[in-house]
């Protein structure tokens, strides 16, 4: 996707003709059509004007992207908080509850139909369409929310072997599933690839083209259910790791969502600790960008060793750190704290020991994941010809900074490319393509699965992975 050509006409995100921003005033995770993406033609009449919605679940944000089918176009791209959030950051937690009761499963349902619906509204509302008007959607998303959409009992995929109980693909009208569209609209849900690798990773490798790619590619999703993909010549193997919502500001002591006040960009320079804030305002928490430059500012200070332990003042003094750093480390509630941003107010914005594990058992999580692909494959990273970092916190990522951490193979800075949100991008693709959308089952079963709770290396792996690496990378 490395010239894609963005929906607003430009080459690169700062176009400045989408213009399509967030309630914070970011700009939106804009939409990307491959350059070789080439949508059906569609035989709408004179004075037709059709709307279709590419819907993406994620665990912890939903996005819907709304379009003109016939001028193939995007209108307009909202995202919400997945509402299922309040019963569980991760997919297990989810699992767990609605399987506990028909009507828990019912609610978990109605929560994502709800949301679905209000973002539809908010579009209405903005654009002054007519929901009639909506007459196809697609939706993609990790096994769990496909399970949760559509109200089936997701039980199986917490326990070995972790079948699910469809696979897909999945139509249904919008009239069966109450959403506020065309009653005879087409909900076309993209089919499933394993347990917990989803149509989510298959919109990523419509969007990518990793079929079609020389050489071995890495593409991570980076999120709270964390996928992996490892293609070489057309073959392909994905896994899925649970990595948790520390990346999303979740269990993290004053993590947030990347939104206004949230330090998202971190330096530290001559004793000094520069942050950069999202919309400039004043700082109110961290975000995950912002959390792993921290980290990986923390370890090139000497501030954090490679066990992940933040070194007591008097350790940081002793070793002759500048004293105005130094001044930063104390004992807090949660243990050894650095204080990023001091406050009048008292209520400094500090990084603690535990979020520090937080970030270990998410960096450790995905890395072991690349690791077991890696060995499934027979290949090692000194091969990678490229790694795409997708999602939409993918994009936000410091390459340094990720390698820093150990997060992602030591491989060159150029190697890394950013390809956003590209699970809605395939969405879109597929929403925009009946060919796609009947090859999509042809190519889940393409996929190779590895699942990592079976694999015997795995926790030996992930255990090594969580270590940061003592050395600066290439």
């Amino acid at each position: 996707m490395k010239n894609n050509t963005c929906i607003g006409g430009g080459k690169c995100e700062e176009c400045g003709k989408c213009n399509l921003k967030d309630s914070t005033g970011r700009k939106k995770n804009l939409t990307y059509l491959p350059d070789d993406f080439v949508p059906d033609a569609e035989p709408f009449g004179e004075g037709v004007q059709p709307l279709g919605i590419a819907f993406d679940i994620g665990t912890t944000t939903v996005v819907a992207m709304f379009w003109d089918l016939k001028e193939r176009t995007l209108i307009d791209t909202i995202a919400k908080t997945n509402p299922q959030s309040t019963y569980g950051a991760d997919v297990i937690s989810r699992i767990t509850y609605s399987s506990e009761s028909e009507d828990r499963r019912h609610l978990m349902q109605a929560k994502i139909i709800n949301c679905f619906n209000e973002m539809i509204e908010e579009f209405l509302s903005i654009h002054k369409w007519k929901e009639d008007s909506f007459i196809r959607a697609t939706v993609v998303g990790n096994t769990t929310m496909s399970h949760l959409f559509l109200g089936v009992d997701a039980s199986s995929l917490a326990r070995a072997p972790f079948e699910p109980a469809f696979y897909g693909p999945v139509l249904k009208r919008s009239s069966e599933l109450g959403i506020r569209m065309n009653p005879d609209a087409e909900i076309h849900i993209l089919p499933n690839i394993a347990g917990h690798v989803g149509s989510d990773i298959l919109g990523v490798l419509f969007a990518s083209g990793m079929r079609r790619r020389k050489g071995l590619t890495l593409a991570i999703d980076v999120g709270t259910n964390g996928e992996i993909v490892l293609a070489l010549n057309g073959r392909l193997m994905a896994c899925s790791t649970a990595a948790g919502p520390a990346f999303e500001g979740a269990c993290i002591h004053q993590g947030m969502r990347a939104a206004k006040g949230s330090i998202e960009r971190v330096k530290i320079e001559n004793g000094e600790v520069k942050i950069q804030v999202i919309e400039g305002a004043a700082p109110i928490g961290i975000c995950g960008s912002g959390l792993i430059d921290t980290i990986a500012q923390m370890l090139d200070a000497g501030i954090l060793n490679y066990k992940g332990n933040i070194v007591t003042k008097e350790a940081a003094v002793a070793s002759g750190m500048d004293a105005d750093l130094a001044e930063r480390l104390r004992k807090g509630i949660h243990g050894n704290e650095f204080v990023l941003v001091w406050q009048d107010s008292g209520k400094d914005i500090v990084i603690t020991q535990k979020d520090i594990r937080e970030v270990q058992l998410a960096k450790g999580a995905i890395y072991g994941g690349i690791v077991i692909l890696m060995q499934c494959m027979n290949t090692d990273p000194s091969q990678l010809e490229e790694i795409l970092l997708a999602g939409a916190f993918g994009s936000y990522i410091d390459k340094k900074s990720a390698l820093r951490i150990g997060m992602l193979p030591n491989v060159r800075e150029e190697k890394i490319t950013y390809i956003g949100n590209a699970a809605g991008v395939g969405a879109c693709m597929a929403l925009l393509s009946e060919n796609l959308r009947e090859q999509a089952a042809e190519q889940a079963q393409e996929v190779e699965h590895v699942e990592l709770a079976l694999h015997p290396n795995f926790e030996k792996e992930y255990l090594n992975a969580m270590y940061f690496p003592r050395q600066y990378p290439v």
